[in-house]
């Protein structure tokens, strides 16, 4: 992984279940936009409603 890569992660900080269904979230694509040094988390940013939302998720997948 780098940054600049889309991915498709399931945000936990932001967009309520119900717009899924009940008890689910959706998967969205976004991009990279910073990787800890150490590979210990990994931020994207997702374009919601024209804008931008970053949120972390654990690890860096190779």
């Amino acid at each position: 992984m780098k940054i600049g890569d889309r991915v498709t992660r399931i945000p936990e900080t932001f967009m309520e279940p119900e717009h899924a269904g009940p008890g689910a979230r959706p998967a969205l694509t976004g991009t990279v936009v910073y990787i800890h040094p150490k590979g210990r988390y990994h931020t994207v940013e997702f374009i919601i409603r024209g804008r931008r939302v970053w949120e972390s998720f654990q690890g860096v997948e190779e």
